[in-house]
């Protein structure tokens, strides 16, 4: 039964450009349905302390796909090829050369929501519960499509359940559907404005108390 859960694989195309400022977002997500990439990361806009000097910047363009589909199987350099020519059909990429760049990657990193999923889900919950000692966390484990902040607090409460078995229902991080991004296509950058964060402001704040706490 578990067999039936599907993931979707992702892979990173790193690309690095000679240039800077290219452009003024820390990612993008691509809707254009004349290109392949997913959505496009530039490190120089995280912080300058990710950047190996200041003449050169890092970009990571995601592609999703399965396992049976031929560009999981595609070639490094046809996956930078690839990369560069979309990155500059859509004007992310003018006329800086690219220096480098290298690929990763990473399977099963979605799980994909589909058919009966919670049926299935819901009877594999039920099967574990058997085993007193044993507790699921993260996209794998609890086939959630949970970011870092929700893993980590999964991790955290984990651990406080081996001091204090069942003190927590590790299920119930991140089963609400709350957080929304918004953004004007018309802006010059694309910062998101959050709403009706609800819980997930909750799961932050929680671990930003366990992480003062730590400190002192």
């Amino acid at each position: 039964m578990a067999r039936s859960l599907k993931f979707r694989n992702t892979i990173l195309v790193y690309l690095i450009v000679e240039g800077s400022q290219l452009f003024p977002d820390n990612w993008l997500y691509i809707n254009e349905p004349s290109v392949s990439v997913g959505r496009v990361t530039n490190f120089a806009n995280w912080s300058p302390q990710m950047l190996p000097n200041h003449h050169q910047t890092p970009l990571c363009c995601e592609y999703w796909c399965n396992f049976g589909e031929p560009m999981w199987q595609q070639p490094e350099a046809e996956l930078l090829s690839l990369a560069e020519q979309e990155l500059r059909k859509i004007g992310l990429l003018r006329d800086e050369k690219v220096a480098g760049g290298f690929v990763v990657r990473l399977p099963r990193t979605y799980p994909i929501y589909a058919g009966d999923y919670k049926y299935i889900l819901s009877a594999i919950q039920t099967y574990i519960k058997q085993f007193e000692n044993l507790q699921v966390v993260g996209r794998y484990g609890a086939f959630k499509y949970n970011n870092q902040d929700h893993s980590l607090l999964m991790g955290i409460l984990a651990a406080q359940n081996v001091l204090n078995p069942g003190k927590h229902d590790l299920w119930e991080v991140n089963s609400d559907s709350e957080y929304v991004e918004e953004a004007s296509v018309d802006a010059a950058t694309t910062p998101a404005r959050r709403a009706g964060v609800g819980r997930r402001q909750k799961l932050i704040h929680f671990l930003q108390q366990r992480i003062s706490k730590k400190r002192l």
